[in-house]
C-alpha cells in the first residue's frame, strides 16, 4: 500500500463512514447491550504489543506497534504545510502547478513577486487571490523550502495592516525553524511534527491543527485516526462560547440530539459502551458502537477551550473495523470481536499525550519534559 492511497483512505474515511451511517438506517430502537468495564487484549494482540514505538504528529504522540505506519493529514502551523517528494524537479513542477491553480480559482489574483525564499535553498511567491483581498491589502504567501528530496511547503497570509517587515520576519522564524525528521525521530525539544520534518517552538499564541491516522499491516481492515485543533470556534468570546457553544459541542449530547430528531428513524446499533472518557487530564466522552453491517464505530471527542494549548478546543479520535478499498463496511467481515476492538481502542487511547510537556499539561500527560534531563 503506497502512501498515497494511504493518505487518501485517512482523508476520505470519515465522509464515507456518515455515508455508510444514512444508508442502513432503519426504523428500530436501539440494541441496549452495555458491554461493562474494560478488556484485556487477546493473545494475538498482545504478541501484536510486544514490541512499540512512539510516533509523533503535530504537539502529539501515540504509542503504537512496532509495525505501525502512521499517515499524516492536514496540518497547520499556523501556515498549512504539505511535503513534496523528489527534489528540485517535483519542487518547480509543484510550485507551476499552485500558480496555475491560483490563476483558475479566480482570474482577478495576481501574482506580486516571485523570487527567493527567506533562507537559503528556499524560493517564495506572494500574491493576491482575488480583487478584494488586493483592495483589503492581504497577501497570500507560498514558501518551497528544500531540504534535498524533500520540500516542505508553507503557505499563509499577511493579514491586513501587517507591514511588509513584520511579514518578512514572520515568514523568516517559521522557515528557519523547519528541519528533515526521519521517521523514527521523535524529538524531545517544544515544537511541531510534520511529515518528514519538525518545526521548533515554545510559544504558543498561534492556531495549531493536526490530523494523523494509523494504519497497522497485521489488521488491514482496522483504522484509528486523531483530529486536533487548537483555536476552533476562538472567535467566540469566551462567555458566549460557554453558554451558546459548549454544550453543542458535546458527542453525547449530539447523539441524544439525533435521537430525538430522527426517533424510530435512527439507525438501528448495538451499543457496547458510551458516556464519559477520560484519556490523560482530558475529560471527554466516547460512544462504542457495532453497526448491523458488523462495522465497530468508535468515537471520543473532547470538548476544551479555545487557544488553550492544554486542553485544545477540539481534540477527536474515531476507530473503525471491516475497511477496504478506501470504504468502511467494504470488507468481508471485521477482524476484531467486540472484546478486542474495544481493548485496542483502550489500549491506543491510553498511549495518546503530549510529546513534549506544554503550559498547563499536569504531569503524566505527556512523553518528554524539556526542563528536566533524559533518563
Amino acid at each position: 500500500m503506497n502512501n498515497k492511497i494511504k493518505k487518501i483512505i485517512f482523508l476520505t474515511i470519515t465522509v464515507i463512514a456518515m455515508a455508510f451511517l444514512c444508508a442502513y438506517a432503519k426504523k428500530n430502537t436501539d440494541k441496549e447491550t452495555m458491554m461493562p468495564g474494560n478488556f484485556k487484549l487477546s493473545k494475538r494482540l498482545e504478541v501484536l504489543f510486544l514490541k512499540t514505538k512512539i510516533v509523533c504528529f503535530g504537539r502529539y504522540a501515540i504509542k503504537v506497534p512496532e509495525e505501525t505506519q502512521l499517515l499524516y493529514g492536514n496540518t497547520s502551523f499556523p501556515s498549512t504545510i504539505y511535503v513534496i517528494k523528489g527534489g528540485i524537479i517535483a519542487k518547480n513542477e509543484r510550485i507551476a502547478e499552485d500558480i496555475k491553480r491560483i490563476k483558475i480559482n479566480d482570474p482577478s489574483s495576481e501574482i506580486i513577486y516571485q523570487g527567493n525564499g527567506p533562507i537559503e535553498n528556499s524560493w517564495q511567491f506572494h500574491y493576491f487571490d482575488s480583487e478584494f483581498s488586493k483592495e483589503d491589502g492581504n497577501v497570500f504567501f507560498n514558501t518551497y523550502i528544500n531540504k534535498g528530496d524533500i520540500t516542505f511547503a508553507l503557505s499563509g497570509s499577511i493579514p491586513t495592516g501587517g507591514t511588509a517587515t513584520s511579514a518578512a520576519v514572520t515568514q523568516l522564524v517559521r522557515a528557519k525553524s523547519v528541519r528533515l525528521r526521519s521517521p523514527d525521530e521523535v524529538p524531545t525539544e517544544p515544537g511541531y511534527c510534520i511529515e518528514s520534518g519538525f518545526m521548533s517552538d515554545n510559544k504558543y499564541d498561534n492556531q495549531e491543527m493536526a490530523d494523523a491516522g494509523l494504519y497497522f499491516p497485521s489488521l488491514p481492515d482496522v483504522t484509528f485516526s486523531i483530529t486536533a485543533n487548537k483555536d476552533a470556534y476562538g472567535d467566540y468570546p469566551p462567555a458566549e462560547y460557554d453558554a451558546k457553544v459548549r454544550g453543542k459541542l458535546s458527542l453525547l449530547a449530539r447523539i441524544q440530539e439525533a435521537k430525538d430528531q430522527q426517533g424510530k428513524n435512527y439507525p438501528l446499533r448495538t451499543l457496547l459502551r458510551e458516556g464519559k472518557r477520560d484519556v490523560q487530564h482530558w475529560h471527554g466522552e466516547e460512544s462504542l458502537i457495532r453497526r448491523t453491517d458488523g462495522v465497530h464505530d468508535f468515537e471520543w471527542t473532547l470538548v476544551g477551550t479555545p487557544r488553550d494549548i492544554a486542553y485544545p478546543a477540539v481534540l477527536e479520535a474515531s476507530m473503525y473495523t471491516k475497511v477496504a478499498h478506501n470504504m468502511v463496511g467494504a470488507a468481508e467481515a471485521a477482524s476484531l470481536t467486540d472484546e478486542e476492538a474495544i481493548a485496542l481502542w483502550d489500549k491506543l487511547l491510553s498511549g495518546l499525550k503530549f510529546r513534549v510537556k506544554v503550559p498547563g499539561a499536569p504531569p503524566g500527560s505527556y512523553y518528554f519534559d524539556p526542563d528536566k534531563p533524559a533518563q
